[in-house]
């Protein structure tokens, strides 16, 4: 299933050409099987009185089903969420957990392998591909794993470069997120996992680093200008990045290395960057027919052209149907890539950032 060759080809990582609207259909017509559907979706349109399968045709469609909040993931059984015709083969589930950012803490999620490769894997190996990701280095992750995805994914990354199983240092991001900014114990934690981090550092020929913009920052400081120098490629996850945090990364920390940005979460997938530039816009496209973003004003409606607006996405696969859920972060919305890999076919986002008020009352730390 997941690619072990050196230099991956795009040829060999290709999606389904399906357009959107007929993943849409698909996706309904498996959700509110009347037999063999999803427990929570089949309450929810007896609820509203729709018949989703006639009436859910095309996306404009969606918000007769309004919009899903987090807190409608906390109130049931994660397998109230799958439909039922796949619980007979739940070996075939990856389950994750979120991260906790959202008041009210984590929430669980449950992808099919295939969806798994499709949401998490495929659009990194596309557009580092396309960016030209180093093969054959020794990647160092600093990041979360236990139930968080990102630590189920990130080995099938590195395997697909030709690389060795990461170097890992773990973190727990709740515990980090508990930490007051600048508190003495978010410092004594941050020092902990850099730590570790350097022990790695000092006795390995680390190539790749992965992890989070501020621990990056960290290394910046405490790695030395020829350990620097050996890294080939970044990739920045976990915290927004702003287009002036890369462009230092890019020219003064590790000026030797390719550094690309994913947004994303474990709910819906990852977004890729598709441009390596100096000086550039954060921008991130979706992957495929399976995620659309949208930008959205307080009352629901949808952001002007030009205007940045909370990001609402939607994911379509058939393990689970996530519909019209609000992000914390505000962003703007993006057309389509014109010159881009051909997997890259819907709207993306540039600039996803927390509001400010917001921000503050958030300890972001590590993750």
């Amino acid at each position: 299933m997941f690619m072990t060759t050196p230099t991956p080809s795009t040829e060999d990582l290709s999606v389904t050409t399906e357009t959107v609207e007929n993943r849409l259909r698909r996706v309904v017509a498996v959700h509110f099987h009347p037999a063999w559907g999803t427990a929570y979706w089949l309450d929810r349109a007896r609820s509203l009185g729709i018949d989703a399968r006639r009436d859910l045709r095309t996306l404009e469609d969606l918000r007769l089903l309004g919009e899903m909040t987090p807190a409608d993931l906390r109130r049931r059984p994660l397998l109230d969420y799958v439909p039922r015709r796949l619980h007979e083969r739940l070996d075939q589930l990856v389950v994750a957990q979120t991260g906790g950012s959202t008041r009210g803490g984590g929430t669980w999620t449950a992808y099919r392998e295939d969806e798994f490769v499709e949401a998490f894997v495929l659009p990194f190996l596309v557009a580092a591909g396309a960016v030209g990701f180093p093969p054959r280095e020794q990647w160092l992750f600093v990041g979360p794993s236990g139930p968080h995805v990102i630590g189920k994914v990130i080995r099938h990354l590195a395997a697909a470069f030709g690389s060795p199983e990461p170097f890992a240092v773990d973190f727990d991001p709740r515990w980090a997120k508990k930490l007051p900014a600048q508190s003495f114990a978010h410092q004594r934690y941050l020092g902990h996992v850099i730590e570790q981090a350097m022990l790695v550092i000092d006795t390995q020929e680390v190539g790749v680093l992965f992890t989070t913009p501020p621990v990056l920052d960290a290394f910046a400081r405490h790695m030395s200008p020829a350990q620097r120098a050996r890294v080939r490629a970044v990739h920045y996850g976990g915290l927004p990045i702003a287009p002036e945090e890369m462009l230092r990364y890019q020219g003064e920390a590790f000026p030797s290395a390719i550094h690309l940005s994913g947004y994303g979460n474990t709910l819906f997938g990852c977004a890729m960057e598709l441009s390596t530039s100096a000086g550039r816009e954060i921008d991130y496209f979706p992957f495929g027919p399976r995620l659309l973003f949208e930008t959205v004003c307080d009352d629901g409606s949808l952001a002007a052209a030009g205007d940045t607006g909370q990001v609402r996405f939607t994911r379509l696969d058939e393990t689970m149907l996530l519909v019209r859920m609000r992000e914390r972060d505000h962003a703007l919305l993006l057309d389509a890539p014109a010159a881009a890999p051909a997997e890259f076919v819907l709207p993306g986002l540039r600039n996803p950032r927390t509001p400010v008020d917001e921000a503050a009352q958030l300890s972001t730390g590590l993750y």
